[in-house]
């Protein structure tokens, strides 16, 4: 009985070590992939230029134009950036004012080499200079004389008798260029017992403006505008007629 035990352990440990011996030497064959199946690639592995490459192939056996890839960063840049259309009409300007006729004819002459044709118009205007402070016209130059005399016994120093113009015979008090100092002289030649007129005096003058064409491949430099124009004088831009 205890042969027989002994033999199922011996019988035990050989079937196991022959097991063990037999799944080391075991191959396992892969089967091969079916004809037709891409294979698989990282994208990291594949470069701008083979993605271009098949781009193109595809788009050949489609029977369409081969697709350009931009690099990253790249942009548009047909269709962002400005085209430079030079003019192709006649632009037309108008400058001033010019106070003086001197100045307009200076700026005139700076231009002609790079103008069509040139023009110029005027307007007369008005404007408000100083205060004149005066006594009404006398009956007679002997009267205003007398009242001449009345104002100086009154210590009114800065006076004189008119003898031309609108106002003759009358007595001038003085002239100022702001208008409250006109009316506080006013109101102390009235408390001494006159009746003394605030008048605002005008100067006319005369403004010009020059309209000029210029040719579409022509332009005035900016020197000349830099040279004989001031911060006063405008340029605006107008419809050729």
């Amino acid at each position: 009985m205890r042969w027989f035990f002994l033999f199922l352990v011996v019988l035990n440990i050989a079937y196991i070590g022959w097991g063990l011996s037999g799944s080391s030497s075991e191959v396992y064959s892969v089967r091969p992939m079916p004809k037709g199946i891409p294979s698989i690639a990282l994208l990291s592995e594949l470069g701008t230029a083979s993605r271009v490459s098949e781009a193109d192939a595809e788009q050949k056996k489609a029977g369409k134009k081969p697709v350009v890839v931009a690099s990253a960063g790249q942009g548009d840049q047909a269709s962002t950036e400005k085209q430079d259309v030079s003019a192709k009409e006649d632009r037309c300007y108008t400058l001033g004012p010019f106070r003086e006729l001197i100045d307009l004819r200076d700026f005139t002459r700076a231009i002609k080499n790079y103008v069509k044709s040139a023009s110029f118009r005027s307007r007369d205007e008005k404007e408000q200079t100083i205060f004149w402070v005066y006594l009404k016209p006398a009956s007679s130059p002997e009267e205003a004389s007398a009242l001449s005399q009345r104002l100086t016994h009154m210590k009114v120093k800065d006076h004189y008798v008119i003898k031309t113009g609108q106002q003759i015979n009358g007595i001038s008090l003085g002239h100022f260029k702001e208008k409250n100092r006109a009316y506080t002289h006013s109101a102390s030649i009235r408390e001494l017992g006159f009746s003394p007129v605030v008048e605002p005096v005008f100067k006319d003058y005369t403004l010009y403006w020059l309209d000029y064409r210029v040719a579409p491949e022509k332009s005035v430099p900016a020197d000349v505008f830099k040279k004989h124009l001031t911060e006063k004088i405008n340029q605006l831009q107008r419809q050729c007629s």
